[in-house]
Parts: structure tokens; sequence; C-alpha cells
């Protein structure tokens, strides 16, 4: 992981990854998604860390979107013919597929891949002077790899409308549209987030991993797949030592001790 442009910092039980390219007002290019990724699998790794921050460096921007100036090293519309994947959609499908909760912290604007990284993420905290949009097409191009993270999260007829438009929305717009689950001002943005890792460290590893599991592996499954999906999982987790811990001390009246095992 390069340091200059990714900085992943162990807060007690949270692991804050930061995109450090102020300059270019925190865009993606290939180099910031490598070090994310890597952060990230470092973050699952370590024990200690129990929810995972993605955020950008200062107040102006939470990721511009893809780095397209002229000649930009690594951008997003540079791709080795022979090699199928996209760097951004590896991205946004390791921050779906991530075994520890994430969390957005959107400290400025959003645009284009930074709005596909929030919609990747198990929740978001946006301050109240940010923007998220995707202004792709004013410059004659169309978000293809932020359509899928996106379809996940917001109305169609919304998205559409951002998509076509590049209109982008507000903080209480992306909070109506339930982009972001908290608005807050940009003194308080910490506070939010600190509040929501507290609340995660609290519970069980297990189950939140589980769960999540779950959630993401049944999100395109049909209906009566998802609930065999489900049945099949319910006694897996009631098998964990977390399980057993949660229900001793529930008869036992006392705060659990988790393992996350």
């Amino acid at each position: 992981m390069t340091e200059s442009v990714v900085q992943s910092q162990a807060l007690g039980k949270e692991v804050r990854i930061t995109i450090r390219r102020p300059d270019n007002r925190n865009a993606l290019n290939r180099e910031v998604a490598d070090g994310i990724m890597a952060a990230i699998c470092a973050a699952e790794r370590d024990s200690d860390c129990r929810v995972i921050v993605l955020t950008g460096e200062g107040e102006r921007a939470f990721c511009a979107g893809g780095d397209i100036k002229a000649g930009a090293d690594g951008g997003p519309f540079v791709q080795d013919p022979a090699d199928p994947d996209h760097f951004a959609g590896r991205l946004f499908e390791t921050i779906q597929a991530c075994r520890k909760p994430t969390i957005a912290r959107i400290n400025g604007v959003a645009m284009g891949a930074g709005a596909g990284i929030i919609c990747a993420c198990d929740l978001a905290v946006m301050a109240d002077h940010a923007r998220i949009g995707t202004p792709e097409v004013k410059v004659g191009l169309f978000p293809m790899t932020i359509v899928p993270p996106m379809m996940r999260v917001l109305p169609r007829r919304r998205l559409m409308e951002m998509f076509i438009t590049g209109v982008p929305l507000t903080a209480e717009e992306a909070l109506q549209f339930n982009l972001v689950n908290y608005v807050t001002d940009a003194a308080g943005l910490d506070d939010k987030v600190a509040e929501l890792v507290a609340q995660i460290a609290a519970q069980s590893p297990s189950a939140i991993r589980l769960g999540k599991y779950a959630c993401h592996a049944m999100e395109d499954m049909t209906y009566p797949q998802q609930m065999r999906f489900a049945e099949t999982l319910l006694p897996r987790v009631a098998q964990t030592e977390d399980a057993r811990e949660g229900f001793d001390a529930f008869i036992e009246k006392r705060k659990p001790e988790w393992t996350g095992r």
C-alpha cells in the first residue's frame, strides 16, 4: 500500500482508511483503489478491528470520482484490453464483500466513483455541506461501473435522474432517499461516526460476520431461495461460541464477552 495516497490508521476498535489526494479532491485512480483494497484486507485480518471507516482527507472532498484529467496516471478509462476487470469494480466488490462492517464518512463532495464507494459501504454518515452526484454525462461519459452498487441502494427513478442530468443530491436529499443513514454538521461528523463504531463494537463479531455474509449472498436470490438459505445458516449462527456466550450472559444478567468465534 502506498502511504502517500492511502492511509490506514487504527483508532481503537476502528480502522480508518483515508484517501490522501486533497489537491486532486481525493480522486480515484488505480493506485488509490489498490491502496484501499490492501488496507481493507489488512483490517479484516486485524482481530482488534471491529469496524472499517472510509473517508477522504480534508473537508472539501470525500472522493471527487475517477481521475479523468488528460494523461492522469492510472485513470479510470485506461484499461488493459487483456484484463476484463476494472479496478473501480474490484474496489466496490471488495468493500461490499468485506466481512467487517464498513462506514462511509462523507466529509465533502462525493462524485462518480465516490458515490459508488458510499453505496458499497454498509452505513454512511454525511456532513451537511457535502454533495453526492454522478456528473459523468456532462463530459460525454456514463458511470458504468458505478451503476451496480448504486442500483442496490437508490430508487430507480431517482438514480436515473442523477445519471442523465448530472445534478447532485444535497445532504438532505441523500438522507431522504436512504443513500445515507445520518446527516450532521461538519463539527459533529466524527462524533456520529464514533457513536456508530461504539454501537457496532458492542455486538457479537461472529453474528455480524455471518449476518453480512447472508445479506450479501441473498441480494440476488428469489424470495424462496433467500428463505432456504436463511434456514441453513440459522443453526450455524446458533452454534457459535458467541451465541452460547450471548445466551449465558442473558440468563446471568451480565454483559457478554465476545470472542468472535
